[in-house]
């Protein structure tokens, strides 16, 4: 295929057109000019900017990459440009900035949101919750500093700032308030300006309508005439894939792959695009090539069953082919598209012009078909004209109105084309509705004028509901909840939310009709919801299958606040409300659903008769869904506002011979209710877990304002406009408990046995009791009792608090949401009228309210939105509060608020005689004991009804009331008395004794009129009062029983005792001895096991002599101690044996960089860590335990192993404390045990024949290496060459030298191998580059141990540093035996190397003695590094463990084993000077002087002292060494010679001067504080590694809670702290630092430093290294947020980050978890955040989600979330923003996650969070 390309083929554009803008001039002065014109040019220019290459070779044609490019910049410059020009005149730049400078007349803002883009509302003037602000707007306003709210916009919705109807107050952000005062004329435009716009306006939206369809009519014939090049069948068609929401990502790669023949990268890119885009071009190429790929594709897709009815899966992907030109027609349209969009942002008069030219009715571009014909667009093409229409039309109010219109007429076109759409609600013109419909005088105009309540609903029951209509009710199909349409159709009633959610102050006549056709529309849609799903007991067998339910449900919820909002419309308006009043009525009467024609029987309870429905719910359809009967409800409560009453009503009605009784208003009810009761009484039991989900949603906190508690309102009504009596019996009908309510029901038990539906019925009248008790208790609601909405919430709260206390977002979680959309602020007063809020305590926990102590009393048990278990923690908690406060134990009713008018008749209940026959019936029976129809629930809930009864009465709001006097017929008092005796009613007395003392307080009031009785009666009263409460009785028994039981203890403890002295006596020899073993064993059990006893004991002794010292001729020998274990594995004591079997303890190995995240480190520097959790095990069983974990994990299925984890290591947890670990230390015993302390007398070789020594044997190990020799050299040998007068046995001595090693066990050989295995792996994972597996011996290997000992130390002793504990603080056991079990093992590692065959040295020692060389060379004999580069403590620790081993290779016999002998003291005093010398080379004394004067100027004084007592020639000596050799000094010298010597050439003076540095007393002072400073960290390091070494406990002069000391710490390592001995010229130390400080790199350093553009070459290692820190974070969220809101991805400049995540190590932003950005790793493609921690943090990293509030921690294919460091000012986090509270940084949590990564425990966190076996298999590679 020849690679078209068409650069080639632009030829320079033909003479006669030499500048379209001179024809267009022309032409529109002869009057000719016309839109096709531009069209034209556009259609000719457009194609010269669309670009692609096809890569790939001839041959290989399956492998082709497609490139296709458009270059805007340049299409910008030549066309764009142009036009530009054409409408303002010569210089367009030049008139735009005059434009902005005349100010911008915007006065709305407009942006329009990105995905993702982070938008901000205000609770306190926002009209509702769809205003919102952009970050630029919000950062200028006020609304700043008020309740805000953040969250991320979903795309599409555009910024309220400026709009008078979206706030109450603050309108403006101060830019737009300063736009209002700028004029709206313009000077610049003028009128023939704008006749040019409007030309240019017309033809670019007329090109841009025409070519921007997917399959645009001018598609094949627009370039017929001007075919290039003429090559008719060259490559001129595209093929054109686009985008849809059926198809998955996978199922769209695996098609290009497989027939577009795409490599996966590429067709991964095109995805990419096409989710982006909505289109990618697949292919170019013949229309024959590209027609065939296009029915290739849209073949393939179709699934060959036909079963599938979801009409999109089974639809085959869109394609279209394309003529090139057309696409880059397209492609430039897109382009001007957006470039219009800003261009009419710029001025008013632009906007204006637009919008007169889209308001032409017969234009191709007319509002009208922009608005339908978007769904034949692409993604981006209808962002582009959404982002036009917002920006021309939503800017001004007149053509907002004008858009409006044009939307409301064509709405239901345009919804039904969304419903057969599959693209996103946010990418279609639909989604316009929330910019119009929102603005409240448009919607009301709309409601008024253009009819849309209406018209929304009736499309709405068109396409959703009319097809499921069957017998004049909804009955949905068993597949529809998963069915898009159905879910699409929804967005209908978003709408109509949105127009409703403002309520008009005042209703117009045209408002009104237009609001009443709306709600005809309503009924209809209620009138089929009424009865909708209903079911049917089953009996017999269970149901086939579980019926469809959530349909249902889901209609129910999305209607539920439109419902609510009408009747809120309605209640202010009283023709309106008259009116819907009636509409009701009549749509209650015609629907025939439970009420239609049934008979009715009379029932007769207590001389009472009613006439009741039969209709019996056990057998017959009922059903949950009841919203009319419930809309009556609503409206009701309504009417006594304005003073309509249900009868005056009813009359109006019966003119129209419509009758509703009230007996019809509550059966549907009713019977609801009584289904509800049997599915409690287990009836339903065969119908499923369906009817079971029902009734949850039916309580649950989203549906119950519209379901259950609008049911007890309508059961209110019943109650208060029916006889109380006849209420009653129509409430037992239908429970089935007319017969149990005789009183002689018990003997007719008596003949039956009992069963099942004997205990149904038990249950039944307890649901009866509970009903009556929410019927006659809850009120709280505004219209049935005289409260308010704030009354209500302020009832649910305090019921909430009463089961527990609740945080912030649990509680408004909990309550239901306010169709208002200030709920937040009303919600917000009155819980702190009712709660105390807690703060929170800790990084971990939450702040929670509390209810105030004396809203207790208002608590009621029976509330009505309490689940079983609420209730039951509610009432375990009250009685627990009532007991500690000594008071009744028990659950009284609260005190009820008073009914309004309306109502007021339902109080009569308490007093009618069915109730109080009921009452007496349950006493009567609680008190036989032979009653079978009798539970204590039963009683309890009397009890309740009473409580009201006389509170009711108490209250005295009824004055009909007189519960006293019929109550004594009934002889209620005696009975309650009598229950209060009876002992089998124990549990429930003092709730009787509660109600017997309110009683006596109703009696008390009516008192006077019982005449004399009175004061009689009352003293007997108070009299009997006495013995009654159960908790006062039991008090005072218990008190007694417990003094008895108190004297009969001590009596006997008494005479114990003098038993025990007595037989003590008699045997006091036998209690001396076990006193001492007594002693001893707390001595060994007290300390923890592997302390050393012995050591404690000398403790004593030693604190005599002021220092320990473990080094040095000063040092402190150790003593054996035994160290006991018990193996975690087998409970088996075990001991160290040096010849038994290993112990070991699991440990773990990781990467890490977490020493050297500082910024200046080198790139990509990492090293090992190892950390141990201190449990030992024996080898043997460890084995067997890892085994089995081995074979676990190649068990476990594919989807839950970890994706990245090397084959060789299996990650296994210990066995006793779950750590995770990969790999295990041995444990062995303290090193010096092994060789015996020299005695105190003997000599040592001196430091100087060290160093002679060390000479020496780096010359004879490197001639190994260069000759190749075999034999190590014997230690005589290098004694004799280095000259070093000795005998051995002072040499043997120096070292410790082990004579005859002990033998190690074979299995210790293995433990070796498993570790260093671990530590390769590692180390492999780090460089996935490198071949398959370093060579098992090559010299990278050797130090390794070494260097992960080193960093292990180093990262400990940061670590401590950053906690602030000083070295002698208590170590957790995990620090202390990781290191002591560390620092052993490398110490015996290099021991046990040397100890072979002398004569073949092994590989390995080979390589260790080149290793050595390199080192020995490195620091004695100036070859390699500078001490500059040197990390101390990193070279000490191999010198230490490397060296010496060598000496003793050529003789199997001897051993050496570092543990603190005189040669490793040497070796610690070489690499002390080391130090040393670097701090004072890098000392600068400028820069101290500037630090210093900020605190104190001058040094301290005690340095000053101890300088002056020093001999002068050491002070001199001092002066010297800084001038040679300190680096800024000799630079100053050499710049100030450099000046002196041309002051000098000009001056032409012969003679020379040198340059002196001053360097006084003080400098000298402030020197050696320096170098004090500089040493901490190298000396920390040094004593957690001796300490080890040597186990010599640290001094009691140590610090427990301050830093540690310079002197002590050097007094401890046997070094001498008076820093003025190693300037001495006579010693060692002088010659050894003038050694390091003469290297020829520190000079190289020098000069570069002197010429200050040259380039370093040296790597700095601090002397002190700056502690790592993660990111520092903004302090307010919404910074953060904004700070990225604008940040593109990486790999595609027109996007914005979807999700950007933000490494919190090092701070860069990264796209997360997208297609886009997945760079390779290995072989493996990953995600960047994954990419990234690999090389920023050793494969761990911590990134924080910025829009999602979440921090994700990523380990090696694993990852977790964690509680992201941002909390609201409750205390609680957000994460994925839900809440969108104002969030700040907690610094307590955010350290928690820096100390987790500090002390390496994220790999730790990671599996501890992923332990859970329901944590969902996430991919986090592709994070």
């Amino acid at each position: 295929m020849d690679r078209y390309d068409m650069e080639d083929v632009v030829v320079a554009p033909p003479a006669e057109c030499s500048s379209p803008l001179k024809e267009w001039r022309l032409k529109r002065q002869a009057g000719t000019l016309a839109r096709s014109d531009f069209i034209e040019f556009f259609k000719r220019e457009s194609p010269k900017y669309f670009d692609y290459q096809t890569g790939g070779t001839e041959t290989d044609t399956n492998a082709l990459t497609l490139k296709c490019m458009f270059k805007e910049a340049l299409a910008k410059e030549e066309i764009i440009d142009v036009l530009v020009e054409f409408m303002l005149g010569d210089n367009p730049a030049s008139a735009l900035e005059k434009l902005r400078l005349e100010g911008n007349t915007a006065t709305v803002c407009g942006r329009v949101f990105k995905n993702g883009e982070p938008t901000y509302s205000c609770r306190e003037c926002g009209v509702d919750p769809t205003c919102v602000l952009c970050v630029n707007c919000f950062k200028r306003s006020a609304h700043r500093f008020h309740k805000y709210k953040m969250s991320t916009s979903g795309g599409g919705g555009c910024c309220d700032c400026g709009d008078d109807e979206a706030w109450k107050k603050d309108h403006y952000c101060q830019l737009h308030l300063a736009n209002r005062k700028n004029p709206l004329e313009s000077k610049i435009l003028t009128d023939a300006v704008l006749e040019r716009a409007e030309i240019c306006f017309g033809a670019i939206l007329a090109f841009c309508v025409n070519y921007l369809e997917i399959e645009p009519n001018a598609s094949l014939q627009c370039l017929d005439g001007n075919v290039e090049g003429g090559q008719v069948d060259g490559a001129q068609y595209c093929t054109v894939l686009y985008n849809d929401e059926s198809h998955t990502f996978d199922q769209v790669i695996q098609t290009l792959t497989k027939i577009a023949k795409c490599k996966h990268k590429d067709a991964m890119e095109i995805v990419a695009a096409i989710d982006r885009e909505g289109r990618a071009v697949v292919k170019c190429d013949t229309f024959k090539e590209c027609n065939d790929l296009k029915s290739a594709i849209e073949n393939q897709m179709i699934p060959a069953s036909a079963l599938l009815s979801n009409t999109r899966n089974n639809q085959s992907l869109r394609t279209s082919v394309l003529h090139i030109g057309a696409v880059a027609c397209q492609q430039f349209a897109l382009q001007l598209l957006g470039w219009f969009q800003e261009f009419l942002v710029r001025h008013y008069l632009f906007r204006k012009t637009f919008a007169e030219l889209v308001q032409r009715k017969q234009e191709a571009f007319c509002i009208r078909h922009i608005l339908e014909y978007d769904v034949k667009l692409w993604k981006t093409a209808r962002t582009c004209w959404h982002r036009l229409l917002i920006s021309g039309m939503l800017m001004e109010y007149d053509n907002k109105m004008v858009l409006a219109q044009e939307f409301s007429r064509r709405y239901a076109t345009i919804v039904e084309d969304f419903i057969s759409d599959d693209h996103d609600h946010a990418f279609s013109i639909v989604s316009l509705s929330v910019q119009l419909f929102t603005v409240p005088s448009i919607a009301h105009h709309l409601i008024a004028h253009e009819g849309i309540f209406d018209k929304l609903l009736h499309t709405f029951y068109h396409v959703a509901i009319e097809k499921f209509i069957v017998n004049k009710t909804l009955h949905f199909s068993k597949n529809i909840a998963s069915l898009t349409f159905f879910k699409r159709a929804n967005y209908i009633l978003y709408d109509l939310r949105y127009l409703l959610s403002l309520k008009p102050e005042v209703l117009n006549d045209d408002l009104r009709s237009g609001f009443l056709e709306g709600c005809r529309a309503l009924m209809r849609v209620l009138n089929v919801m009424q009865g909708m799903e209903s079911i049917t007991r089953q009996t017999g067998q269970h149901m086939d299958y579980e019926p469809e339910w959530e349909c249902a449900f889901n209609l129910h919820i999305k209607l539920a606040t439109t419902i609510s909002q009408v009747i809120e419309w309605a209640s202010s308006d009283v023709k309106l409300l008259r009116k819907l009043y009636k509409m009701t009525v009549r749509s209650l009467v015609s629907n025939s659903f439970i009420v239609g024609g049934e008979k009715a029987e009379a029932r007769s309870v207590a001389g009472h008769v009613a006439s009741c429905l039969i209709y019996d719910v056990s057998v017959k359809p009922v059903s949950i869904h009841l919203p009319l009967s419930r809309f009556y409800a609503g409206i009701y409560l309504h009417l006594g506002a304005h003073d309509m009453t249900y009868d005056s009503l009813q009359a109006e009605t019966d003119a129209l011979s419509i009758k509703l009784t009230p007996r019809e208003i509550i059966e549907p009810v009713l019977c609801t209710h009584a289904m509800i009761a049997q599915v409690a009484a287990g009836m339903w039991r065969r119908n499923g877990y369906s009817l079971l989900h029902q009734l949850y949603f039916y309580r649950n906190v989203r549906c119950r304002v519209e379901m259950l508690d609008r049911d007890i309102v309508c059961l209110q009504i019943g109650a208060s406009l029916m006889e109380s009596n006849e209420f009653l019996i129509h409430v037992l009908n239908k429970f089935n408990l007319i017969s149990w309510a005789h009183s002689n029901y018990e003997k007719g038990l008596l003949d039956n046995p009992v069963d099942d539906e004997f205990m149904r019925q038990l249950s039944m009248i307890d649901e009866f009791l509970e009903l009556l008790i929410v019927i006659i208790g809850e009120r709280w609601m505004p219209g049935v009792s005289m409260v308010t909405e704030e009354d209500r919430l302020r009832k649910e709260i305090i019921q909430l608090l009463c089961t527990k206390s609740y945080s912030h977002s649990e509680l408004s979680r909990a309550l239901p949401d306010g169709n208002s959309g200030n709920s937040d602020n009303i919600f917000e007063d009155v819980i702190n009228t009712v709660a105390v809020f807690k703060k929170p305590v800790g990084a971990e926990s939450k702040g929670v309210y509390e209810l105030k102590e004396h809203l207790f009393d208002e608590f009621n048990v029976y509330f009505y939105h309490y689940t079983k278990e609420d209730k039951s923690k509610a009432e375990e908690l009250q009685r627990e509060r009532r007991k500690a406060k000594k008071e009744l134990v028990c659950c009284p009713p609260p005190m009820l608020p008073q009914l309004t008018p309306a109502f007021t008749s339902m109080a009569n209940i308490l007093q009618c005689n069915v109730f109080l026959n009921t009452c007496t019936l349950i006493m009567e029976r609680a008190l036989d004991v032979g009653s079978r129809s009798f539970t204590e629930s039963h009683l309890q809930k009397i009890l309740h009804l009473l409580g009201f009864a006389i509170q009711e009465e108490l209250s005295e709001h009824y004055p009909f009331l007189s519960f006293y006097e019929r109550s004594q017929k009934y002889g209620i008092l005696e009975k309650l008395e009598e229950l209060a005796r009876c002992p089998r009613l124990e549990a429930h007395r003092d709730f009787v004794v509660w109600t017997i003392k309110r009683y006596k307080e109703l009696q008390a009031k009516q008192a006077p009129s019982d005449g004399g009785a009175g004061p009689s009666g009352l003293q007997q009263g108070a009299g009997e009062e006495q013995p009654l409460s159960s908790e006062e009785q039991a008090r005072q028994e218990k008190e007694i029983r417990a003094r008895l039981a108190a004297e009969r203890r001590a009596k006997i403890m008494a005479q114990m005792q003098s038993a025990q002295k007595s037989f003590m006596k008699s045997n006091a020899e036998m209690f001396a001895a076990t006193d001492k073993e007594s002693r001893d064993e707390a001595a060994a059990t007290g300390t923890m096991e592997w302390e050393d006893i012995s050591d404690e004991e000398e403790q004593g002794a030693v604190a005599l002599k002021p220092n320990v010292a473990c080094l040095g001729p000063e040092r402190k020998f150790y003593q054996g101690g035994e160290d006991k274990f018990k193996c975690i594995l087998c409970f088996e004591n075990c001991a160290i044996s040096r010849s038994g079997p290993p112990l070991v303890s699991s440990a773990f190995v990781q990467t890490s960089r977490v020493i050297f995240t500082t910024p200046n480190t080198r790139a990509g520097q990492s090293a090992l860590h190892i950390s141990c959790c201190g449990h030992v095990m024996h080898h043997s069983c460890w084995q067997e335990y890892y085994s089995n974990e081995e074979s676990k994990e190649q068990r476990r299925p594919h989807r839950n192993r970890v994706a990245l984890s090397q084959t060789n290591n299996v990650e296994f947890h210990c066995p006793y404390c779950r750590t995770l670990s990969n790999t295990v230390l041995p444990v062995t015993e303290a090193l010096p045990a092994f060789s015996t302390p020299p005695a105190a007398t003997d000599s040592y070789l001196p430091l100087d024949s060290f160093v002679e020594i060390m000479h020496t044997l780096a010359a004879e190990l490197r001639a190994i290496k260069d000759e190749e020799m075999c034999q190590l050299p014997s230690v005589s040998s290098v004694l004799r060459k280095s000259g070093v007068v000795a005998d051995m046995a002072q040499f043997e001595r120096s070292v410790q030298l082990i004579k005859d090693p002990p033998k190690l066990h074979d299995n210790y050989s293995d433990v070796m191998a498993f570790l260093s295995k671990a530590l390769l792996n590692a180390m492999q994972s780090q460089q996935p580059h490198q071949k398959e597996g370093l060579d098992a011996d090559s010299i990278e290997l050797v130090p390794m141990l070494w260097d992960t000992c080193s960093y292990t130390l180093q990262a400990l002793e940061i670590y401590l540093f950053e906690v602030q504990k000083p070295l002698k603080a208590e170590l957790p056991m995990r620090h202390q035996s990781c290191a002591t079990n560390l620092v052993r093992a490398c110490s015996r590692f290099s021991a046990a190397n040397t100890t072979g065959d002398p004569s073949v040295p092994p590989p390995s020692l080979r390589f260790q003695a080149e290793f050595a060389a390199r080192l020995l060379d490195t620091i004695f004999n100036q070859k390699g590094t500078s001490v500059l580069e040197w990390d101390s403590f990193r070279v000490l620790v191999p010198f230490q463990f490397g060296v010496l081993n060598l000496m003793t290779a050529d003789n199997a016999a001897q051993t050496i084993i570092p543990s603190g002998s005189m040669f490793d003291f040497y070796i610690l005093q070489i690499m002390f000077l080391a130090h040393m010398t670097k701090a004072v080379l890098c000392f600068d004394v400028d820069k101290e002087q500037a630090k210093r004067a900020e605190e104190t100027p001058h040094a301290n004084q005690s340095t000053c002292d101890y300088l002056e007592q020093l001999p002068d020639r050491v002070r001199d000596n001092m002066v010297a060494f800084y001038r040679r050799y300190n680096i800024p000094a000799r630079v100053l010298q050499k710049n100030m010679q450099k000046q002196l010597a041309e002051e000098l050439k000009d001056g032409n003076q012969q003679q020379e001067q040198t340059v002196v540095i001053p360097c006084e007393l003080h400098h000298l002072a402030l020197l050696l504080e320096y170098v004090q400073r500089q040493m901490s960290s190298f000396l920390r390091c040094a004593c957690l590694f001796y300490r080890c070494l040597t186990d010599v406990d640290f001094p009691d002069t140590f610090p427990t809670d301050q830093p540690d000391r310079f002197d002590l710490m050097c007094q401890y390592l046997g070094l001498d702290p008076q820093l003025g001995v190693y300037f001495d010229m006579e010693t060692v130390y002088a010659t050894m630092m003038h050694s390091f400080a003469s290297h020829p790199d520190i000079a190289r350093e020098v000069e570069q430093r002197c010429q200050p553009e040259a380039r370093r070459s040296l790597m700095l290692e601090p002397c002190l290294r700056p502690l790592p820190r993660l990111k520092q974070l903004f302090d307010d969220y919404s910074d953060l947020i904004n700070s990225v809101s604008d940040i593109f991805c990486p790999n595609n400049e027109r996007e914005e980050m979807k999700t950007p995540t933000m490494c919190l190590i090092c701070g860069s932003i990264l796209c997360g978890q997208s297609y886009c950005c997945q760079p390779e790793l290995g072989k493996l493609s990953v995600g960047a955040c994954t990419h990234h921690a690999h090389a920023c943090g050793a494969e761990v990293g911590i990134f924080l989600r910025i829009r999602d509030c979440q921090v994700v921690y990523l380990g090696r294919g694993k990852g977790c979330f964690v509680q992201p460091p941002y909390l609201d000012e409750y205390g609680e986090t957000d994460q994925g923003l839900r809440r969108g509270n104002p969030l700040r940084l907690c610094q307590a949590a955010y350290s928690r996650i820096f100390l987790q990564w500090l002390g390496h425990g994220l790999h730790e966190e990671i599996a501890r969070l992923n332990d859970n076996t329901n944590v969902t298999v996430t991919q986090w590679h592709h994070m």
